[in-house]
């Protein structure tokens, strides 16, 4: 746990020097006014960590991982948003899991495009397009409709932040 005296490079700067000095995982909580609120940025620090994944050596800001912060924050209720989302995927062979949980990793990363997320990939673009339709079917939700693309990305947090990972 540190106190940091920000300088004119502000949160991110901090963030980056101690990333620099290979002080990771870290978090780091919004800045605060007086010493009376360092309680409070020192709990949004530990939540802050918490979405660092397993292994990692990231320094983060709370505020760029507010969802995940949200899902590390309610345990029970996260794994039952995995359980509920992924059920069906998390039953697979772990080898097929990690394909389709990586194309739609890839498909995210790319935003939303088959085509580089299948140059990235090194497929066809529509081996990317069946993966993610299994995907699709598996979960009984649709990546073309935002509240169900919701579903998906959250639930994807919470298995990246898990030790099931694939």
């Amino acid at each position: 746990v540190a106190v940091v005296l920000l300088g004119a490079a502000g949160p991110a700067g901090a963030v980056a020097r101690l990333g620099e000095h290979g002080a990771g995982p870290g978090g780091m909580s919004p800045v605060v006014g007086s010493p009376a609120q360092l309680d409070s940025a020192r709990r949004l620090a530990v939540t802050a960590l918490l979405t660092c994944a397993p292994g990692s050596r990231e320094v983060v800001q709370l505020d760029e991982r507010l969802p995940a912060a949200l899902l590390v924050s309610l345990p029970e209720l996260s794994a039952r948003l995995l359980a509920e989302v992924f059920g069906p995927l998390l039953a697979l062979v772990p080898a097929e899991r990690s394909v389709l949980v990586g194309t739609l990793e890839m498909w995210l990363e790319c935003d939303g495009s088959v085509g580089r997320a299948a140059l990235r990939l090194r497929c066809h673009r529509n081996t990317v397009f069946n993966r993610l339709r299994r995907l699709e079917r598996l979960t009984g939700r649709a990546l073309s409709r935002p509240r169900e693309l919701v579903d998906l990305v959250l639930a994807l947090d919470v298995l990246r932040l898990s030790s099931a990972a694939p």
